[in-house]
């Protein structure tokens, strides 16, 4: 049996605003998005058994059949290599899913375990797929699931346009510790969006500002230039989300909702100010992780 073991990293954005709605209901997404080293980890194994597709994970609650990213994403892989090359057989798969990325909180961990799936069985395949390809086949599976395969690539920060899916690798972020507080109050996306409804859209190219600090590489500037237009929608009716990014306000360079939320990040110059942060986000009941950027 061949085995290949991948870290699945999770996802901060940097940067989040939502322009508009598509005609077909979806919204024009502008985010920076980068990886962080809190992760789960995917192992995918060429087995001998007769069932083409075996998945288990971790953690309880996830759901381990076709309705999980991981099972789609190898499905999708599978359809892709065959498609490529008439002569590629497809192989039984034993996959697990060891769980660290806490769930509902914005930090993309179904898809970035749908991403280490994907490149493990690209490396089992003797990559016989090549990075484009991974990115549309990602795309189809979710709008975070591309930027998730460029990280496991070593691209660990990226612009993502259009639904958030189309992809442009950009200079990456000066490490920074980061604290992930993970307040189990979920935030399903469907339903954040539908709050994004009632207020203002943010302006387009609003990111344009971070990607020339990027550039230059002024990690003041990164800071300063942070937006999350789904925090005004989400911290009035998520009490304990919003009790975090007061914790992590008095102790990070910058705090600020993950993704659609519920979780919140704290980004530090100093190590030291981060442990800091995590005794006090025990006063709210906070599950706290420590990490940095990639």
């Amino acid at each position: 049996m061949t085995t290949i073991t991948l870290p699945a990293y999770a996802k901060i954005n940097l940067y989040l605003g939502v322009t508009g709605v598509y005609e077909n209901g979806y919204h024009a997404v502008e985010t920076v998005m980068q990886a962080i080293s809190l992760h789960d980890t995917v192992t995918v194994a060429h087995s001998d058994d007769a069932v083409p597709i075996a998945l288990t994970c971790s953690a309880p609650y996830v759901p381990c059949d076709e309705s999980n990213l991981v099972w789609r994403a190898a499905e999708r892989f599978f359809e892709a290599a065959e498609k490529l090359d008439s002569s590629y057989r497809r192989f039984p798969v034993r996959m697990h899913i060891e769980k660290q990325i806490p769930v509902a909180g914005g930090l993309a961990g179904g898809s970035t375990d749908a991403a280490a799936a994907l490149a493990a069985l690209n490396r089992l395949s003797d990559g016989i797929l090549d990075r484009d390809t991974l990115l549309s086949i990602a795309a189809g599976l979710g709008a975070d699931v591309p930027f998730c395969v460029l990280a496991n690539l070593g691209h660990p920060t990226a612009l993502g346009l259009h639904y958030g899916e189309q992809m442009t690798v950009l200079p990456s972020l000066w490490p920074l510790s980061v604290v992930v507080a993970a307040n189990g109050e979920g935030c399903p996306t469907p339903w954040a969006y539908s709050r994004i409804d009632a207020l203002p859209y943010d302006a387009k190219d609003g990111f344009r500002p971070m990607i020339d600090a990027l550039a230059m590489g002024d990690t003041a500037a990164v800071l300063a230039c942070m937006h999350n237009v789904f925090e005004a929608a989400i911290y009035p009716e998520r009490p304990l989300a919003k009790a975090c990014h007061g914790i992590l306000s008095r102790y990070a360079n910058r705090a600020m909702l993950s993704g659609s939320g519920s979780a919140v990040i704290g980004l530090f110059y100093d190590p030291a100010q981060a442990n800091e942060a995590i005794s006090s986000l025990s006063d709210v009941g906070a599950a706290a992780y420590l990490c940095r950027t990639l």
